[in-house]
């Protein structure tokens, strides 16, 4: 192997290092796919190459490690020579893996645990912390004995202490929580504790109980109550304990006392007391034994009658832990019976007896929170009695309540603020106080029966039944219950259960109880403000939920029903007005959008009612005006939409304008608030706050989402337009956690620039506005410059960070929009949000600079008017060092600057683009790119809006002015060369591309037209202006020619600038112009591939949902001439939106007759296959293969297409069946080879071509899921049984797979790829998982159709296909299937696939020297066997005899891993125990399971026979003189073999004679003769071959003779 891998082309250092040096830089995607390449085919080079580099690492090269090692550490075959030299180089990095190995499964910790030991670093990677992990591993460690447990605990809780101590106890509870809810639990998440080592961390922790904390030794002393073996002093009293039998005699009289009502329960508690505390010998045992019966008599519970078992049993059982008579272990025996008892069914009498006993000591649940905490996770109690469980969770708040309470008595100033703000902050909700106290004498709780009945009618409600369930309500709910009623359906029902208001708002009026409706209202104020004033709601999402919906209930019951909400009880502008003051608005806009949304089902309060739209006044203030974050101007846009108003139409009122929040630090509370710039100077003082004006930082930030660019090749933004917002939102927050910093460092440092060279050069300037101008253009260009420059990389950064959490938190993964995709989306905007940045530098910096020159403005006035004299400002004069030595052209001269001087600063203001002073600003540098052509038709007609120049009026400079002239000049050249060429088009309507000839002036335009855009000052802008030409006359004119030659033209210019290309694909797809509506120029556009198809297709099924007409004739012409035209520029799946849209609203009414001929034609073009073709199926000339071969490929792409989905894909699996494809076995053959052939010829010819890994396996993929797809729809109307015959069509498919593997591999044999077969095996394995739920009835059938062909394609037929078949079979979607189902009934299939491998295995093994293939193969047979042995030993033990006979003998580690094999509920015994008898033990007599049928060797030469007449009659004689010849191997198998004898028929026929002679054993022992057993014709056939065979002989198969005759 070292020599394989020093022979790596990228076995080289610096390479790595340079490769990820760039993947950081610009070259990153390059640089990136050269590693992955490199990790694809050396990754044991890259992986040891990378732990090699020096720190510090970048994230691309920590990703690449940690994918890498985790690969090896999952299992590689070349692993054992990676990972410990990995280990060495960066022990850290390794750990670390390892650590997220067992946060991501903590089932993985038996491999972990393997990778340790391998690595000879056990005793470091158990000090890693958390320490959760590496006392887990020190758990498993010391149950496979590679740790002294005991010294390793008491070692670190020595050096930990406490912290530890906790950790320890944490990992008990886990572990106990686990093993009591493994019944419930359908997927163990950790690995399980056993009790031993359980034991061992008990007793560790009792020898330190004196040095725990008060906390620690509380929690110790619960959680040892709950393990299952015994500590401390007191032994497990439900254990196997011998009492006296007049002690036994007398407790049984006790119980039958109790029973037959002679003594009560509180007596037998006495006696239990008064026996535990005697000092009597004789009662203390008096009490074990009773205790011990109540145990053991638990499991015989379910059989007493109700009455006895739930009214003594269980009273008796509950009042002795709440007298604290069970203690230790007993009581946590006692609490475990409850526990397991709530376990059960509902409806089971167990039950009952739980819940009873439960009861009797539920005062006592406070001090057992950790038991509280495992009743919670006990659903069925909920439901069962729903007072108990409210009891335990508030036990459990209480005891959290506590531990919080603690800590803040540690820490009393830590809460100081939240109490303050916990008082009443919403004043304007009041409630009736007069009804709430008048009504409090009504609050009564109905009994338990009633709650029961009155739950059930609830429960039960439909709008159907009302009728039914309204009189049974009311004669259940008396008026004394109404309180009590309505805070239930409110605070449960209502406040939670949104989707049913319909329902309890419709019982309400069938009810008709005006009292009822009155509390109903007040209990839904009262609980509104409870939630409004409470500080969770302000912080919590779920509060706020909750909120919304009584927000909902609240408009339903009173706005919606035409009933007002008094403004004495709920005032909304004042709630508004507080929530603004306090700094709530992420609390109230919501509440009150939601109870304004149910006016639109109003018929009083619906607009324009002026109580409605005087709410709408402020919340449209609060939208405009307040900076709102776009989740809160969300609901008051759905309020808008949902009451049908404009929100630019309603008038806002002016409340908050001028408001200030009462909070100066207002962070994420709904308004976009400033950052904090606290690392200044002036913020320290108090006065000088409104100086700094925070609020300019990053509020009023302008509304950039109309100029957000969205590439049109990144389709998720057209199939989801929320992701459009999402972007929105991820740019809004980089730009302002970036602005802050940036803005303020830019705008210091330009304003000191600016200040020094503005005096210095206007030292001698009288003219202060002169001077102002100059700053000003100065400081607003370098500010915005240098934020640009500054803040771009950060921005970048954020941009991406943000865009990629908000992504994966709304459910987009990274095969939805991959990373390449959101960086292109980041670089299409950072110019815009740069341009952001710029507006803002310039507008604080101007501000800035006035201040600072403040002084010099005014020490020019005061000498203007004081003095005729020129003005020299002295102090900067005289401070420069050079004024004199200047050349005459800078020399500074009196009456200020020179026209020459001055332009230098006039040229700070000639750069239109970032020339940024207000919103307007930044709508006119970004309106070209915004993502999409703006809709701006004039006059004239024109389409496109086109970019003007923007410069500022009185600051005109020559070189502004060329720039207008040259495009300017530009576009009146552009315009005649276009114009020109109409005419020519105009003048030769018949002519064609093809007849011009070359000097044509046509073609010369063409060619001049690109060079004057790219000549251009602008090529983006020239584009743009001469595209809104060609484009206007393209849709004037029907020529053909002419459209022929326009978009040619177009096409050149998409080239030439990618923003034209979008420009123009944008409007094509998304502009309501209906100009656009033209077939023969759209298809011209798709040919050119200036429109994207996909895009295309989802656009127009948007918009013929309207059903327009015209739009279903154009969409209908369009398919017709793309699809099935002469000449087809696109495929049928290619508009498959618009086709079953165009089918669906065909059913519902009148269409266009387009819409009809098209979905006939299509019909038609379906049906490819005919009768025909079928019956001449085997004339190659009816070119039926290639038809076939059509519809494969047109699978591959569509299911490789972008807008592929399960619905597209099952309409083409049924228009397969549609045609008969599956109908016939001749055509469903050929279709089914056509198929196989194609996938795996495309795969090698891809292979060949070094593509792209997943475009190599495109078509195998494709095939797999085709054919997962087409037994999944499989419908033949004609048979009754669909299940047998998606059966069937599973085995044709795959035995037409083994005929072409087959084929392949014989045609190829040495050059034979099992790659492709073994894509397609293991990609249909996967996705039938996928549809393992619909396919369930079959899914087992299925997986055995699949065993029988991996036997079929077995090694020893097929070596070439051995490693792709060893993969399979270990397939992590077969095997564990097989293995795992109940009945064991996959167990026979995998046991013939591990036969198939020992036999290929065999020959090579007897030759002791292993090939270096042969040598990988036995690696992945021994994990193979490891597996089954760690998870399914039992299948081992079962089939140990069919393995162990094909292994040869000196295999021994092999076989001594199967016979090594031990059930999972089997517990060895200890080989060390003193005096051990193995004959004596219990399990010495069961019976082993052998499944294997090993009388199959005997069939051969009729040996099974002869043996049944031997044993039965002891005859022929001669039998056992002639059975050592009928053991031996013929001439021929002994050269093969190696062996004389033939060891399989020796091996069965000793199993065989030996379970014929225990079968037959009791009859032999009725004779009671002592040499009746040895006088057996058994006996007689073991001592013949242990006498007669010589040593080889004996040692093959004798030897196993000895166990039997013992047995015996």
């Amino acid at each position: 192997m070292i020599q394989n891998l020093s022979n790596q082309p990228w076995n080289s250092l610096d390479v790595l290092e340079t490769l990820v040096f760039l993947s950081e830089g610009k070259v990153q995607e390059e640089a990136r796919a050269l590693l992955d390449f490199a990790s694809q085919h050396a990754p044991e080079v890259v992986a040891l190459g990378l732990s090699q580099m020096k720190v510090p690492w970048s994230q691309a090269h920590k990703d690449l490690s940690n994918s890498l090692i985790t690969m090896f550490m999952l299992g590689h075959p070349n692993s054992g020579f990676v990972l410990p030299r990995i280990w060495q180089n960066t022990p850290k990095l390794t750990i670390s893996v390892l650590l997220a190995m067992y946060n991501k499964e903590p089932t993985s910790l038996s491999r972990i645990l393997d990778i340790s030991q391998d690595l000879k670093a056990l005793t470091q990677i158990l000090e890693t912390k958390p320490y959760s992990f590496s006392i887990d591993l020190a758990a498993l460690a010391s149950r496979r004995d590679y740790l002294n447990l005991e010294k390793w605990l008491q070692d670190h809780i020595r050096v930990e202490g406490d912290i530890f101590v906790k950790a320890c106890l944490d990992f008990l509870s886990e572990k106990t929580s686990a093993q009591i809810s493994r019944l419930d639990a359908s997927l163990h998440q950790s690995v399980p504790l056993s009790t031993n080592v359980a034991d061992t961390f008990v007793k560790i922790l009792q020898s330190n109980s004196t040095t725990m904390s008060k906390e620690n030794l509380e929690y110790f002393k619960e959680i040892s109550m709950l393990q299952t073996g015994p500590s401390g002093e007191e032994a497990d009293v439900a254990s196997a304990t011998t009492f006296p039998p007049d002690i036994e005699e007398e407790s049984l009289t006790y119980y039958g006392r109790m029973y037959n009502s002679e003594i009560s329960i509180q007596t037998m508690l006495e006696m239990f007391e008064k026996f535990k505390k005697s000092e009597n010998q004789r009662e203390q045992e008096l009490f074990k034994c009773m205790v011990q019966s109540m145990f053991e008599e638990y499991n015989s519970f379910a059989n007493h009658p109700v009455h006895i078992l739930v009214g003594i049993t269980a009273v008796l059982f509950g009042q002795l832990v709440q007298h604290d008579i069970l203690t230790g272990q007993m009581l946590g025996h006692a609490l475990r019976c409850v526990l397991d008892s709530l376990r059960l069914p509902i409806d089971s009498k167990i039950f009952k007896f739980g819940t009873t006993a439960l009861q009797q000591f539920q005062s006592r649940l406070n001090e057992l929170p950790h038991y509280c905490t495992l009743l919670m996770q006990i659903t069925t109690l909920q439901q069962a009695m729903p007072e108990l469980y409210l009891f335990i969770r508030s036990k459990v708040n209480s005891s959290q309540s506590q531990d919080e309470s603690t800590i803040n008595a540690v820490l009393p100033n830590t809460n100081t603020t939240n109490d303050a703000k916990s008082t009443v902050v919403f004043t304007s909700l009041k409630l009736d106080t007069l009804l709430d106290a008048a009504e409090k004498d009504l609050y009564e709780i109905p009994a338990e029966a009633i709650q029961d009945r009155i739950f059930f009618i609830i429960n039960n409600i439909t709008e159907d039944n009302l009728d039914k369930k309204v009189p049974e309500m009311k004669e259940v709910l008396k008026e004394e219950h109404l309180r009590w009623f309505s805070h239930y359906l409110v605070v449960k029902r209502a406040t939670i259960e949104p989707n049913f208001h319909g329902v309890y708002l419709k019982f309400l009026e069938s009810f008709e109880n005006p009292v009822l409706n009155r509390l109903i209202l007040h209990e839904t104020y009262s609980n509104i403000k409870v939630l409004l004033n409470s500080e969770k709601t302000n912080n919590m999402s779920s509060e706020r939920v909750l909120l919304k919906n009584l927000g909902v209930w609240l408009g339903s019951i009173t706005l919606a029903s035409n009933k007002p909400i008094k403004h004495k009880n709920l005032a909304f502008r004042e709630l508004l007005v507080e929530g603004f003051d306090n700094n709530r608005m992420i609390v109230i806009i919501p509440f009150v959008c939601k109870v304004l949304e149910q006016c639109a089902g109003s018929r009083v309060f619906k607009p324009p009612n002026p109580w409605l739209m005087s709410i709408m006044k402020v919340l449209a203030e609060l939208y405009l005006f307040c900076d709102l974050k776009l989740p809160l101007q969300f609901p008051i846009d759905v309020l808008c939409k949902t009451l049908n108003l404009d929100l630019k139409e309603i008038v806002p009122s002016s409340i908050f304008r001028n408001r200030q929040p009462r909070d100066v630090n207002v962070a994420a509370i709904g308004l976009e608030t400033p950052l904090q710039t606290a690392m200044t100077v002036k913020m320290t003082s108090p006065n000088t706050i409104t100086n700094l004006a925070p609020d300019e930082t990053n509020s009023n930030i302008p509304n950039i989402a109309p100029h957000i660019m969205f590439n049109s090749n990144i389709p998720v933004f057209n199939s989801h337009p929320a992701a459009k917002r999402i972007v929105h939102i991820a740019i809004d927050r980089a730009i302002r956690e970036i602005i802050g910093p940036v803005v303020e460092r830019s705008v210091t440092i330009a304003a000191i620039a600016a200040r020094e060279l503005v005096l210095k050069d206007f030292a001698l300037e009288p003219n202060e506005e002169k001077m102002r101008r100059a700053a000003q253009l100065m400081v607003s260009s370098l500010s915005g410059s240098l934020a640009s420059v500054t803040g771009r990389e950060p921005l970048r950064i954020s941009m991406i960070t943000h865009l990629k959490t908000l992504l994966q938190q709304n459910g987009f993964t990274d095969q939805t929009i991959p990373e390449q995709a959101i960086s292109i989306m980041v670089n299409d905007n950072l110019e815009l949000v740069c341009t952001v940045l710029e507006q803002r530098a310039a507008e604080k910096a101007v501000p800035e600079i006035e201040e600072s020159l403040q002084n010099a403005y005014k020490s020019r006035r005061l000498h203007r008017e004081r003095s005729t004299q020129p003005f020299c400002d002295v102090s900067i004069y005289t401070a420069s060092r050079y004024p004199s030595t200047l050349p005459e052209s800078l020399r500074l001269k009196p009456g200020g600057l020179t026209s020459q001087q001055f332009r230098v600063y006039e040229d700070f203001g000639t750069r239109p683009s970032r020339n940024v002073n207000s919103s307007e600003t930044l709508e006119s540098t970004r309106s070209l790119s915004a993502g999409r052509i703006e809709q701006r038709v004039d006059g004239a007609g024109n389409i496109y809006g086109v970019q003007q120049s923007t410069t500022t009026p009185g600051f005109e400079d020559q070189q502004s002015v060329q720039y207008n002239r040259n495009i300017t000049q530009t576009a009146e050249k552009l315009t005649s060369l276009i114009n020109k060429l109409e005419e020519i088009l105009t003048a030769s309507p018949t002519a064609t591309l093809n007849s011009l000839q070359p000097q044509n002036d046509i073609f010369i335009i063409i060619q001049q037209i690109p060079i004057l855009v790219s000549q251009s000052y602008n090529r983006d802008d020239a584009g743009l202006l001469i595209t809104q030409k060609i484009v206007q006359i393209l849709y004037k004119n029907d020529v053909p020619f002419a459209c022929e030659v326009l978009v040619l033209l177009l096409e050149k210019l998409t080239e030439l600038s990618k923003r034209v290309a979008k420009e123009v694909g944008s409007w094509l797809l998304y502009s309501e112009d209906e100009r656009k509506y033209n077939v023969a120029i759209t298809v011209a556009f798709i040919q050119t591939h200036l429109v994207n198809v996909t895009e295309l297709d989802m656009q127009l099924a948007r918009l013929i949902e309207g059903e327009r007409p015209e739009l279903l004739e154009f969409t209908a012409k369009l398919i017709q001439r793309c699809v099935l035209g002469d000449f087809p520029v696109a495929n049928q799946n290619d508009f498959f939106n618009c086709i079953d849209l165009l089918s669906r609203v065909s059913k519902r009414g009148s269409v266009p007759e387009a819409v009809l001929i098209l979905l006939e034609d299509l019909r038609k073009k379906s049906a490819i296959i005919t009768t025909k073709d079928i019956s001449s199926i085997e004339n190659e000339a009816s070119g039926l293969r290639e038809q076939l071969g059509v519809l494969f490929t047109e699978w591959v792409r569509l299911y490789n297409h972008p807008a592929s989905n399960e619905k597209s894909q099952a309409s083409f699996v049924y228009r397969l069946q549609q045609q008969g494809i599956l109908k016939g076995e001749e055509i469903s053959y050929l279709f089914f080879r056509v198929c196989t052939e194609m996938s795996v010829d495309k795969f090698i010819k891809l292979k060949v071509s070094n593509a792209h890994p997943l475009l190599v396996y495109q078509a195998v993929d494709a095939f797999a899921h085709l054919i997962v797809l087409l037994v999944r729809y499989y419908s033949d109307s004609g048979s009754p049984n669909a299940s047998n015959n998606q059966i069937k069509l599973t085995t044709n498919i795959l035995s037409i797979v083994v005929l072409v593997l087959v084929h392949s591999h014989e045609q190829r044999r040495a050059s034979f790829n099992q790659r492709p077969f073994l894509r397609l095996f293991s990609t249909l394995l996967t996705d039938l998982s996928t549809y393992e739920e619909q396919l369930q009835p079959i899914y087992f059938q299925i997986l055995s159709a699949i065993s029988n062909t991996f036997h079929s394609l077995q090694p020893i037929f097929l070596p070439g296909f051995t490693f792709a078949w060893l993969q399979l079979i270990s397939h992590r979607y077969f095997m564990p299937k097989l293995l795992m189902p109940e009945n064991q009934k996959g167990w026979p299939f995998f046991q013939r696939l591990m036969v198939d491998l020992f036999k290929f295995l065999q020959p090579y093994l007897r030759q002791g020297e292993l090939s270096e293939p042969i040598r990988l193969l036995y690696k992945g047979t021994l994990r193979i066997l490891l597996i089954l042995l760690h998870d399914v030993p039992e299948f081992l033990c079962d089939y140990h005899f069919s393995f162990v006979d094909v292994i040869p003998h000196n295999c021994i580690q092999l076989r001594n891993l199967i016979l090594s094999a031990f059930p999972h509920n089997m517990k060895l015994p200890d080989p060390f125990t003193p005096d051990l008898k193995v004959d004596l033990l219990p399990e010495i007599h069961q019976a082993p399971h052998v499944l294997s049928d090993f009388a199959y060797a005997l069939l051969a030469n009729n040996v099974k026979q002869d043996v049944d007449m031997f044993l039965k009659t002891k005859g022929p004689s001669s039998f056992l003189v002639d059975l050592r010849s009928r053991l031996e191997n013929s001439t021929q198998q002994q050269a093969e073999t190696g062996f004389k004898y033939n060891v399989s028929v020796i091996n069965a026929l000793v199993l065989y004679v030996g379970v014929q002679a225990i079968a037959q054993q009791p009859m032999i022992n009725k004779q009671g003769s002592s040499n009746s057993i040895r006088q057996t014709p058994h006996m007689e056939m073991f001592q013949f071959m242990v006498s007669n065979l010589d040593a080889e002989g004996l040692f093959k198969g004798c030897f196993w003779a000895p166990f039997f005759l013992t047995d015996v």
